[in-house]
């Protein structure tokens, strides 16, 4: 009962006077994902993304190409992402290691050589790698590699980047992929919808906790994963979005807001939101983390394939 009223109490205090003032920035991982690629090297997500017209920011891991032999190919469809005029690029390191595990100088190296082949792809469109994601947001086992792997991200000149929401996208991925494999399009149907109807409640508790945390709703940046789970589901995603008066706006318009700039008082392995990082207190960090909402059905879903393996 304590967690229902808590809850409510912060879902009661955006209120309807924030909905003008709702904005969001698409963020996508794992670029580019070489399996879904188009008989013509073309890529179905980015496709949809040109029809939609809005601006997304991409973080590449460069070895994602070498996970099919058809290197040309793979290489023309990362050119493809990184050229589209409302892209910002990002590098998401050389192959996805978590950096809390694989320690400062194997990570230093992954930022490196997950940069050289986008450098090269971006050499006179105009545009620049400005902005490094860790992978699975693991920014260190403890305060001494985070401080010391933002040190090395600030000589380079790449600019570390959050996120504010995101809602298991990849989880509900591959419990997706899994139904379009069997041919069950109902089952991946009824994924896809929850995957939407879920991300929308997320959506509303993290702008909810940021007017209870902030006293304002702030640029969110959203976290989300290059798969055909977004190829199929990201419109409807946006479209509700919209519906709700959401403004959807560039990764660097976001990083203007000056919540971007609040002290980080989570520095640990674990990839949560900046919105409970920025929490102080521990106790309640958890209690907020506790609140959010989840789809209990596809966990169950997601352990019991895990579990078949």
């Amino acid at each position: 009962m304590k967690k229902h009223v808590l809850l409510a109490a912060i879902m009661s205090v955006s209120g309807l006077s924030y909905a003008q003032q709702r904005s969001v920035s698409i963020t996508i991982d794992d670029i580019p994902n070489v399996h879904l690629a188009k008989a013509d090297g073309s890529s179905g997500l980015l496709q949809k993304l040109d029809s939609l017209k809005l601006p997304v920011a991409i973080f590449i891991n460069e070895a994602n190409l070498k996970q099919t032999p058809a290197a040309e190919k793979n290489r023309q469809l990362l050119k493809s992402w990184v050229l589209r005029d409302y892209v910002t690029v990002g590098n998401h390191s050389f192959s996805h290691p978590n950096y809390a595990e694989v320690g400062f100088d194997a990570f230093k190296e992954e930022v490196i050589k997950g940069e050289v082949l986008t450098k090269e792809l971006l050499k006179g469109s105009g545009k620049s790698l400005d902005y490094f994601r860790f992978p699975f947001n693991s920014m260190g086992k403890d305060s001494i590699d985070f401080d010391r792997m933002q040190q090395f991200l600030k000589e380079k000149k790449y600019i570390s980047t959050p996120y504010t929401v995101e809602s298991e996208d990849w989880l509900y991925a591959r419990l997706y992929d899994k139904a379009l494999r069997e041919g069950d399009a109902a089952k991946a149907k009824s994924i896809g919808m929850q995957y939407v109807e879920t991300s929308v409640k997320i959506f509303a508790f993290f702008d909810s906790l940021s007017v209870a945390t902030f006293d304002r709703p702030i640029k969110q940046i959203y976290l989300c994963h290059d798969s055909q789970l977004n190829t199929d589901y990201l419109p409807q995603l946006v479209q509700k979005l919209k519906d709700q008066q959401y403004n959807f706006i560039s990764l660097g318009d976001a990083m203007t807001d000056p919540v971007y700039k609040s002290k980080e008082h989570y520095k640990g392995p674990f990839g949560f939101s900046w919105i409970y990082r920025w929490i102080q207190d521990p106790a309640k960090r958890r209690a907020m983390m506790r609140l959010e909402p989840q789809n209990m059905e596809i966990h169950k879903a997601h352990e019991e394939m895990n579990a078949k393996k």
